[in-house]
């Protein structure tokens, strides 16, 4: 094999290796697949909902007044989740029913802090420094 055509062959192999990865959530033109979502062109905030992956009790209902300083404006693009299938899902649903996302296993991390704000608010405060996804403290 030339030179020439091995430098052809790994330039398309890196090509479709950061195309991919992209795709998936990762590396440089993930934003291009994965966008931030804006909540204020969305018709606000509706509702912010936590259920147990794949089936489970949903914490008690908080209210929205409670979460709204935690909630990023605009909300995180969703990280791909790998091979993950357990855990829980954090959904936030917007003014023109639009819905975003979170989890099983993997949150961006102004995600995991709703999340730890929602299970406070739950429990009245029972679960203190555990609040965080799986009992993890917050970050």
């Amino acid at each position: 094999m030339t030179t020439k055509r091995l430098l052809v062959v790994v330039a398309n192999v890196a090509g479709i290796a950061v195309i991919g990865g992209s795709a998936v959530g990762v590396g440089p033109f993930s934003s291009l697949v994965y966008r931030t979502t804006s909540i204020s062109a969305n018709g606000g905030l509706a509702a912010v909902a936590i259920r147990a992956v794949p089936e489970g009790p949903a914490p008690n209902a908080v209210p929205l007044a409670q979460l709204e300083p935690y909630v990023p404006d605009p909300l995180p693009a969703p990280l791909f989740q790998w091979f993950c299938s357990q855990g829980g899902d954090l959904t936030v649903t917007l003014g023109n029913g639009k819905t975003v996302t979170y989890g099983p296993c993997y949150r961006p991390e102004a995600i995991n802090r709703l999340w730890a704000r929602y299970v406070f608010v739950a429990t009245d405060g029972a679960c203190d420094a555990k609040c965080g996804p799986n009992g993890e403290s917050p970050p």
